[in-house]
């Protein structure tokens, strides 16, 4: 049985992105846990393989499969999450049960501790078995894009508030920066009559990412087309935006 994992935050995809404390865990461990997309998100197992490859070189590694189940839509979100993540432990933990190799690694896009499960997971698979687990930060997409449009998150005195659509949708006005993951809906069409500039990226920190920047009233029709056009490219879209309020031109 496993002794201990170790959660690697390895940013959005690109070996560049990866802390030099991420690269040391990597390059000393010899088995990795990664979990297994099919189709068309199957890239995203690939890219993980490709940083493990880039940072071992030549020496060999174990690579575990994950078969994690997508996770299902309906009414009630919190509870298909928490179901979500338990059939997630279920499959971690016989993984875990049946390896020999004493520590593994378990590869997370991005960040671990930001808008990801995995932490409320192993805490609950501590609770059954005599495990431990650390966590290795990573480069998030959300930094990338700020740096990628050489602006910063947050404004003089101002919050800065991370959103999920459903979310977002709830809200009336936007006061401060905001940013927002994985918005399928478009939700930022709610609030096109608002005074909001919008910095936009998709497959952030990744060979094939893009951007873009403007009013968003002004670049609306033009950034959903761009959406619709990657996704039906790629098979998927992973984007990220901020949402920055502009000061109102008197006279």
């Amino acid at each position: 049985m496993v002794k201990k994992v170790y959660l690697i935050g390895i940013g959005p995809g690109d070996p560049k992105y990866l802390t030099i404390l991420a690269k040391e865990v990597i390059q000393r461990l010899k088995v990795f846990l990664v979990p297994e997309k099919e189709g068309k998100k199957s890239d995203l197992t690939k890219k993980r393989l490709k940083i493990i490859e880039f940072i071992k070189a030549k020496e060999p590694f174990e690579v575990v499969y994950l078969p994690f189940p997508e996770r299902e839509r309906g009414v009630n979100y919190k509870e298909k999450v928490q179901e979500w993540r338990l059939r997630k432990g279920e499959i971690l933990k016989k993984t875990l049960l049946l390896l020999k190799e004493e520590e593994v690694g378990f590869l997370i896009w991005g960040d671990p501790v930001i808008y990801d499960g995995h932490i409320e997971i192993f805490k609950e698979i501590e609770k059954e078995l005599p495990i431990e687990w650390e966590v290795i930060p990573g480069i998030s997409a959300f930094q990338v894009l700020g740096a990628k449009f050489k602006i910063s998150l947050t404004d003089l005195a101002t919050s800065l508030t991370f959103h999920t659509p459903r979310t977002l949708r709830k809200l009336k006005e936007i006061s401060h920066p905001t940013v927002v993951f994985l918005d399928n809906y478009a939700t930022f069409s709610l609030f096109k009559e608002k005074l909001l500039r919008i910095y936009w990226g998709a497959y952030v920190g990744q060979e094939e990412e893009v951007y873009l920047e403007g009013d968003l009233k002004e670049t609306l029709e033009t950034l959903k087309e761009l959406r619709e056009t990657l996704r039906e490219k790629k098979g998927y879209l992973m984007e990220i935006y901020l949402l920055k309020p502009k000061e109102e031109k008197n006279g």
